[in-house]
């Protein structure tokens, strides 16, 4: 059992502290907590996703991984770490990627049958968990290719209670537009036909992305002018997307900034860091979170 003679440096202080220390140890099973949840879909895959639970009267966060990856990828985990932290409730799922109770990365050389709406089923699926919870807004904080879900998802589904897309890492198409052209028109052609066959395909950092016509063009089809047509879209609906980026990252450049300036609420741009915010850079990431959410995550009903 924890007492004052735990902690010595407790005894030297007020009262007042030694109660408050007590009652955070005693409160680390409640606003905080951490767990796994492994619920069934309604297609039968079972999905996973980390939970922190949070104060109920902030919105919860969904904070999507990049492509390919789980909620224990790095910035992934430093993210939800950080934001829990801040005491709201979070919940970071990994996308089955077609496979159920998937908990491990998946290769650019895999078969890849899933689509992007099938991932975007996903969300809606724990947006909707959430709701059953008792939370009545959500905010979206996506890295690098989940920031694209998070875009995504608002559109397909405007109803949703989301009232932010935090979009961290917004990525741009990373092939050549001709290359791009001609891997898509080659997509269409074989989806035309009704060839369903898996084919090597070039898309986002994959060299050989092995799939199904129609899951390579879900993907491929968010290029930079769905992105910008996205915001841009958002931007008349009044639903607010900050962009944070860094001034390292090789995979964005000044034009894709000055574009995101146009139509996002918000771009910021933090000095020296790269595509996944890493060493130091962790810290000036979780700052800048803190700070647009002081903007748009006010306690519901001013509780």
């Amino acid at each position: 059992m924890w007492t004052t003679n735990s902690f010595p440096w407790v005894r030297q202080r007020r009262p007042a502290l030694v109660a408050l220390v007590i009652l955070m140890l005693f409160s680390a099973n409640t606003v905080g907590y951490a767990d796994t949840l492994r619920l069934q879909a309604p297609d039968g895959k079972y999905l996973t996703a980390e939970h922190h639970r949070g104060d109920a009267r902030r919105p919860a966060i969904l904070v999507l991984h990049g492509f390919l990856q789980t909620n224990d990828f790095q910035t992934t985990q430093n993210i939800i770490n950080n934001l829990s932290m801040l005491g709201y409730t979070i919940v970071g799922p990994n996308f089955s990627l077609g496979i159920s109770d998937r908990r491990q990365s998946m290769q650019c050389q895999a078969p890849h049958n899933h689509s992007f709406d099938d991932d975007l089923r996903e969300i809606d699926f724990w947006v909707k968990w959430l709701r059953s919870q008792g939370y009545s807004q959500v905010i979206i904080v996506g890295h690098s290719w989940g920031s694209q879900h998070g875009l995504g998802y608002v559109e397909a589904y405007p109803k949703a209670p989301v009232s932010a897309v935090i979009a961290i890492s917004l990525v741009r198409t990373e092939l050549a537009a001709a290359i791009q052209a001609r891997q898509v028109a080659k997509a269409e052609s074989r989806a035309a036909r009704h060839d369903t066959s898996l084919q090597p395909y070039a898309l986002s950092f994959c060299k050989t992305f092995v799939a199904t016509p129609r899951s390579y063009l879900s993907y491929a089809r968010w290029d930079d002018k769905r992105v910008i047509d996205s915001l841009a879209r958002l931007q008349e609906r009044k639903l607010p997307v900050y962009a944070v980026i860094g001034s390292k990252d090789n995979r964005i450049d000044d034009e894709w900034v000055q574009e995101l300036r146009r139509h996002a609420a918000q771009v910021i741009v933090i000095e020296g860091a790269n595509h996944f915010f890493s060493s130091v850079h962790e810290f000036d990431l979780s700052d800048r979170l803190e700070a647009i959410l002081a903007q748009i995550a006010a306690p519901v009903n001013g509780k």
